[in-house]
């Protein structure tokens, strides 16, 4: 038998700041936007005490009962996690598009079998839809620790046989030191595969276990000042830290040494706040807050596709512990200590509804996520975008122009940008037949990117070298030859002072060689995906209530707008679209009840077309 040991109410107290932190970070809650650092949190504390149940075993038994290890965490993981998926499952069979619907569906697939992290990982990237539309999303984290699980009872199982205990804490801090190498590596080369895989999570579980061996603390004000040390650790990086944060990394030592500090000192009187039966009570429905909070957050949004503002997230919030309180009595505590002689039905029953689940998810994933369910006047059209680069010139560099519409006129118009200068093509090739059109393409990449000390700072290190070198070989070829028709335009990728220096400063370049140069502003994203909006059932959307949802979000069309005219100030040979889209401030996203955009920011065909069509007159080609 394992060595037992006793209830600590505080450590649940530890979950209780964990979830909260996650749960309130995704709500929006401006006063901590670091609270995403509670999974980090929740990584030590089951590294501790999975390690400290297995080492209490070994050394007990001198073996590890490798099947009641998988049997016990089978019943403690994965009744509240399959319901949960399964009543996202019917909530979003009536409110996702198909394409949600689909990417919902392999994430469900992911998630019954351990992989999510890998299949979010997968999807991650400049493209990737947005958070908000993922319901499964959270559970990257739980496929880590499940992945963790798999590995970890056979790996001390191992040290232990081969080394001495000294042996077995040295490999684990060896292992945990290369884990935190791999993941600071990882930041500079992919970052996702940094947020999302094992190895680079592995030394926050190792930080963990390797608290299993270290020696007790015996005075009492050594351990006051552990405990009062690593709540601070953890309170800080809530309050600081952002989505703008490298993480994890180095980032992740601090709440992650916070929690080592906080469970050394568990025992002390200044954990006692910890230990208040409300706190330890939401500890103990932890695990069910933090599976159902997520999805309540992102089926709220997709049926009212409205910012979480006001009372929402109080309500929001309040929607979730009611519900994880309803998961943790009637489904945790029903599965998690079951009686002996119904052990094997339950944990049989469990493992068929998961194949069920998992296979269903399967199955709508890879057959185009249940369009039969919109009506065919829902459907989302095509917009014709071939217009805009299907012609290459072979005397052009490809991987430089990676959009060109070669119609072998005597003119060329070029576009220097991102994928906000991407989506121009059609409009330009529509509005300028005589032109030939060439985009210089590359996503995130705005081009004062490398110039006046500039470098956007959007993706990896690897992406960001990318994203230079093609605005140098740009540059040069716009330098050596010419005279040349040129755009400039881009996300709004910095701050207006910083973007308008350094756009100054490339137009003079430009200009001096001889260069027709237009600096033209970005377009107003929606901020939805629109598209996503629009092309769902109606079920319970009905033709008005899916009308008035789907408009723009207006606190991004005024950031946007501002934005605009701060660079209108600032740079004179600015040419903002402001006027262009939003008349009167008010922004346009559709026409006669056709949407103009393909996503939550790039421009459609038909939106392109429009665009250009009312900003030809302003341009000097």
């Amino acid at each position: 038998m394992a060595a037992r040991h006793h209830y600590q109410a505080e450590l649940d107290g530890l979950r209780a700041l964990a979830v909260s932190g996650v749960v309130l970070c995704h709500l929006d809650f401006p006063w901590l936007p670091g609270g995403f650092v509670g999974v980090d949190i929740f990584f030590v504390l089951s590294g501790y005490l999975i390690t400290r149940l297995l080492t209490g075993e070994l050394a007990e038994t001198g073996r590890l009962g490798f099947r009641t290890f998988y049997l016990r965490r089978l019943r403690r993981l994965y009744p509240a996690l399959l319901t949960t998926i399964a009543a996202t499952w019917v909530v979003s069979f009536f409110l996702l598009s198909p394409h949600q619907m689909r990417d919902f569906a392999s994430s469900a697939f992911a998630a019954v079998f351990s992989l999510a992290n890998v299949q979010f990982y997968l999807e991650s990237g400049y493209w990737a839809a947005l958070a908000n539309t993922k319901p499964l999303l959270h559970t990257w984290s739980l496929s880590v620790e499940e992945q963790f699980y798999l590995i970890w009872p056979l790996l001390l199982f191992v040290l232990h046989r081969l080394l001495p205990r000294p042996g077995v804490v040295i490999a684990i801090a060896l292992i945990s030191a290369a884990s935190l190498a791999v993941s600071l590596h990882w930041l500079r080369t992919d970052d996702a595969a940094a947020f999302y895989m094992l190895p680079s999570r592995t030394f926050e579980l190792g930080l963990g276990a390797l608290l299993v061996w270290l020696p007790a603390l015996r005075h009492r004000w050594l351990l006051n000042a552990a405990t009062v040390t690593g709540v601070v650790a953890m309170l800080v990086p809530m309050l600081i830290y952002s989505s703008a944060t490298p993480f994890p990394g180095l980032a992740a030592l601090l709440p992650c040494v916070g929690a080592m500090l906080f469970i050394i000192g568990s025992r002390s009187e200044a954990a006692a706040p910890f230990r208040l039966a409300p706190i330890a009570w939401l500890g103990r429905i932890s695990y069910s807050l933090y599976l159902v909070h997520w999805p309540i957050i992102v089926l709220w949004i997709a049926y009212f596709y409205q910012p979480l503002e006001g009372y929402v997230p109080w309500l929001l919030l309040a929607l979730s512990v009611l519900a994880a309180a309803a998961q943790y009595y009637w489904i945790e505590q029903l599965f998690r200590r079951p009686r002996p002689a119904r052990n094997w039905p339950m944990v049989t029953a469990t493992l068929l509804i998961a194949l069920t689940i998992g296979g269903i998810s399967g199955a709508v994933a890879v057959t185009g996520g249940l369009a039969w369910r919109v009506p065919a006047d829902r459907q989302a059209r095509p917009a014709d975008d071939r217009a805009g680069c299907y012609a290459f010139n072979p005397q052009m560099d490809r991987s430089l122009f990676t959009c060109q519409n070669y119609r072998k006129r005597d003119k060329d118009l070029f576009v220097w940008g991102d994928s906000h200068g991407r989506h121009l093509a059609t409009g330009l090739s529509r509005a300028y037949p005589d032109y030939n059109i060439y985009t210089l393409h590359y996503p995130g990449c705005p081009p004062q990117s490398g110039y006046g000390g500039f470098v956007n700072v959007y993706q990896t290190e690897a992406v960001m070298a990318g994203c230079v070198e093609r605005n140098r070989k740009a540059l040069e070829f716009f330098t050596s030859g010419g005279p040349h028709n040129i755009i400039l335009t881009s996300y709004k990728a910095d701050k207006p002072e910083r973007i308008a220096t350094v756009s100054e400063q490339l137009l003079e370049v430009l200009e001096a060689a001889g260069n027709r140069v237009v600096f033209l502003g970005d377009f107003m994203r929606p901020g939805w995906n629109l598209v996503d909006c629009a092309t769902v059932p109606d079920y319970v959307i009905s033709d008005e209530w899916r009308a008035a949802r789907c408009v723009g979000q207006p606190r991004v069309a005024r950031a946007e707008l501002q934005y605009n005219d701060r660079l209108s100030e600032l740079v004179p040979e600015f040419l903002s679209v402001n006027d262009i889209q939003c008349p009167g401030g008010i922004c346009q996203f559709f026409e006669d009840g056709h949407i103009l955009f393909q996503d939550a920011q790039h421009l459609n065909g038909r939106g392109s077309t429009l665009m250009v069509s009312r900003l030809k007159p302003l341009l000097p080609f």
